[in-house]
C-alpha cells in the first residue's frame, strides 16, 4: 500500500502499522481465494478429459460436489476478506479521525495549501475508502497472477506466453491511464474542494441571501463554480473510460486468442480437449486483477491527492503538538513586544510592532477606527491567532511554552460574534467540559456561577428548557443580546486570570450593558487582567488605561484620563469611531 500511495506522513504510517494484522490476514485470504479460483479450471479439464470420454457419471457427481465445496469456501473467504477490510477501515477511522480534527483545530491560521475542515475530512474518507475498500482488494489480487501463469505454462508455454503478453499490454494501458489523468484529476480535486467550501458558505448565509433578494444570483454563481469544478473531473473520467474500454477489449481479444491457440494445440495433439476451455479461463482470470486495478485507478489517484493534502496539514502542524512542561497557574501579567500580524495573503500588516501589557486587577481599553486592527489584537492576546513577529508572554513565559488547552483554561475570550456552538446552553458556557468526563456536579456549579457573574442566570432560567435548552450553531434561536450574554458567561467560566472582550456591548441593551460593567468590575476585583475593545464610551468608563490603535499601530497608550485629554486636544474626543487615520 505504501508503494502505491508514496511517501506517507508519520501519523498515517503509525495507523497503518497498527492495522497491519488486518492487512496481512486479508492478504492471506486473498491467496486462498486466488488458489480456489483454479477450481473451475480444474473441473472443466476433468470433465472434458475424464468424464466425457468414459461416461463416468459417478466421477462427474464427485467432481461437481468438490467444485461446489471449493466455490462455497471461496465465497466465504471473499466475504471474510471484505469484512476484514471493513474492520480495518473502522480501525483507521478510530486512529486518525481524532488526530486530523485536532490538527485542524490547533491551527492558529490557515496557511496556503492547507485544507478547510470539511475538505480535510472528505479527503480522509476518500483515503480511508481506498485503503480498505475495493481498490485495496484489487491490489491484493495482482500479486497472485503468477499462479495462473504457472498453471498456464504447465498446460503449454504458448498459453503462458499469451498471459505475459496480455499482462504487459494491460499494464501499459494502466500506466498510460495514470499519466494522462493525473494533472486533470489533481486540478479537479482542488476545484471541487473550493466549490464545496463556497457552497457551504453560501448556504450558511442563506437568511441574509434571502433577505437581500440574492437567492437566484447566488444559485447561478454556485452553479457556475460547480460547473468549473466538474469540467476537469469529467475530462479525467472520459479519458479513464476510454482506457477502461481499451483494457476490456484487449482482455476479451486475448481471451478469444487464447481459446483459438488452445484449439490449434489440441488439434495438433499437444494438449487435451479439456485444456482448450481451461486455457481461456486461465488467461481471463490472470488478467482480471489488472483490469480491476485499471477500473479503480481513479480511486487510487484520488487517495494519493487526498494524502498529499493531509500530509501538508500534518507537516505544518507538527510543531504545535509537541509535549510541553506543565507550568503553574499564571497571575495574569501579559506582555506583547513588537507583535506584527500580516494579512492571509502576506501583502500588508494588520498589526505592526504593537507593544502593550495587561496587569492583574487592571482594565485596558482599546479604541480606534474601524479596520484599525482591534479585533486582530484581541485574537492575538487570546491565543486564537499566532503573530508573524514579536513575542507574547504571560508571567514571563512565552505563549508557545504553554500547552494551548492548558493556557486556554486561564483565558476568557468573547469574540465580536457570539460563536456559540450546537449544544445546550450549559454545555456552551462550560466550554463542553462534560465531554472530557469531568465532574458534572462541579461543572454545573461553575456554569451557574459564570452565568450569575454575567448577569445571565435569570434570563437563562426564563428560556424554554433553561440551561438545558438546545442551541443550533451560531446560537440560532436566541436574540443577539441573549447570545452575547451567554457568550460572556462562557468567557467568565472558571474565573480566568485574563479576560479578552471584543465589542462585548455590540448587541446588548441597557440592562445587558449594566451586567457587562458589573461583570468587569467583579473580574477586576478578583485580580483578573482585562482587555476590552469597544466603541461605546459608556462601556469604557471604568477602564484604567486606554490604548489608541490606528492602521495596525499603537498611537498612544496610558491612563484613561491622560489619553482622553490628548484626544480632546486633537479634536477626537470620545468619538473614536471617526478618528482620522494619520
Amino acid at each position: 500500500m505504501k508503494i502505491v500511495l508514496g511517501d506517507i506522513p508519520k501519523p498515517f504510517d503509525n495507523a497503518l502499522t497498527a492495522c497491519r494484522s488486518y492487512f496481512w490476514l486479508a492478504a492471506f485470504f486473498s491467496a486462498l481465494v486466488n488458489i480456489l479460483y483454479l477450481a473451475p479450471t480444474i473441473y472443466m479439464m476433468q470433465v472434458y478429459d475424464r468424464v466425457v470420454p468414459t461416461s463416468g457419471v459417478l466421477t462427474l457427481l464427485w467432481l461437481t460436489v468438490l467444485v461446489c465445496i471449493a466455490l462455497a469456501t471461496l465465497a466465504a473467504l471473499d466475504a471474510m476478506r471484505s469484512r476484514i477490510m471493513t474492520r480495518a477501515a473502522l480501525r483507521l477511522d478510530n486512529l486518525l479521525a481524532g488526530e486530523i480534527l485536532d490538527r485542524l483545530m490547533i491551527r492558529k491560521r490557515l496557511t496556503p495549501g492547507e485544507p478547510s475542515t470539511a475538505q480535510a475530512m472528505r479527503d480522509f474518507d476518500a483515503l480511508r475508502t481506498a485503503l480498505a475498500g475495493p481498490a485495496a482488494i484489487a491490489l491484493m489480487d495482482v500479486p497472485w497472477t503468477p499462479i495462473y501463469l504457472i498453471v498456464a505454462f504447465m498446460i503449454h508455454p504458448l498459453l503462458g506466453g499469451l498471459i505475459i503478453v496480455g499482462g504487459c499490454v494491460l499494464t501499459g494501458l494502466a500506466l498510460a491511464n495514470a499519466s494522462s489523468t493525473r494533472k486533470g484529476a489533481r486540478e479537479s480535486h482542488r476545484a471541487t474542494a473550493n466549490a464545496h467550501a463556497a457552497h457551504d458558505a453560501a448556504v450558511g448565509m442563506s437568511e441574509v441571501v434571502r433577505a437581500l433578494g440574492m437567492r437566484r444570483a447566488m444559485v447561478a454563481r454556485q452553479l457556475e463554480t460547480r460547473t468549473q469544478a466538474l469540467e476537469g473531473g469529467v475530462e479525467a473520467q472520459l479519458t479513464g473510460s476510454r482506457y477502461t474500454a481499451f483494457v476490456k477489449f484487449s482482455r476479451m481479444a486475448l481471451q478469444s486468442l487464447a481459446l483459438g491457440a488452445a484449439a490449434w494445440l489440441a488439434v495438433s495433439g499437444q494438449i487435451s480437449v479439456g485444456a482448450i476451455i481451461a486455457g481461456s479461463v486461465l488467461l481471463s482470470r490472470a488478467l482480471q486483477p489488472i483490469e480491476q486495478t485499471v477500473g479503480v485507478w481513479p480511486t487510487i489517484v484520488q487517495a494519493r491527492q487526498a494524502l498529499g493534502v493531509l500530509k501538508t496539514l500534518l507537516t505544518n502542524t507538527e510543531p504545535l503538538v509537541r509535549d510541553t512542561l506543565i507550568l503553574p497557574p499564571p497571575e495574569g501579567y501579559v506582555e506583547l513586544a513588537n507583535v506584527s500580524v500580516r494579512n492571509p495573503e502576506g501583502t500588508a500588516f494588520l498589526l505592526h510592532s504593537v507593544s502593550l501589557w495587561l496587569v492583574p486587577g487592571d482594565i485596558l481599553g482599546v479604541i480606534g477606527p474601524s479596520g484599525a486592527g482591534k479585533s486582530t489584537l484581541s485574537r492575538v492576546v487570546a491565543g486564537a491567532l499566532a503573530p508573524d513577529g514579536g513575542h507574547i508572554r504571560i508571567d514571563e513565559a512565552s505563549y508557545a511554552d504553554w500547552d494551548p488547552e492548558a493556557l486556554a483554561r486561564h483565558i476568557g475570550y468573547l469574540p465580536q460574534d457570539s460563536s456559540l456552538m450546537a449544544g445546550t446552553i450549559s454545555e456552551n458556557i462550560s466550554r463542553f467540559a462534560g465531554d472530557l468526563d469531568g465532574d458534572q456536579e462541579a461543572i454545573d456549579r461553575k456554569v451557574v456561577a459564570a452565568a450569575e457573574m454575567a448577569g445571565a442566570h435569570q434570563m437563562i432560567l426564563h428560556l424554554p428548557g433553561g440551561y438545558n435548552a438546545m442551541l443550533d450553531a451560531g446560537g440560532k434561536g436566541l436574540s443577539g443580546g441573549q447570545a452575547q450574554r451567554i457568550a460572556l458567561a462562557r468567557a467568565l467560566y472558571g474565573d480566568p486570570r485574563i479576560l479578552i472582550l471584543d465589542e462585548p456591548s455590540a448587541a446588548l441593551d441597557a440592562e445587558g450593558e449594566l451586567a457587562l460593567r458589573n461583570a468587569m468590575d467583579a473580574a477586576k476585583a478578583r485580580g483578573a487582567a482585562i482587555l476590552i475593545v469597544a466603541h461605546r464610551s459608556s462601556v469604557l468608563r471604568n477602564v484604567d488605561r486606554l490604548a489608541v490603535l490606528n492602521s495596525g499601530t499603537i498611537e498612544r497608550q496610558g491612563p484613561q484620563a491622560d489619553i482622553r485629554a490628548a484626544l480632546a486636544a486633537v479634536g477626537a474626543g470620545d468619538n473614536v469611531v471617526n478618528m482620522k487615520p494619520r
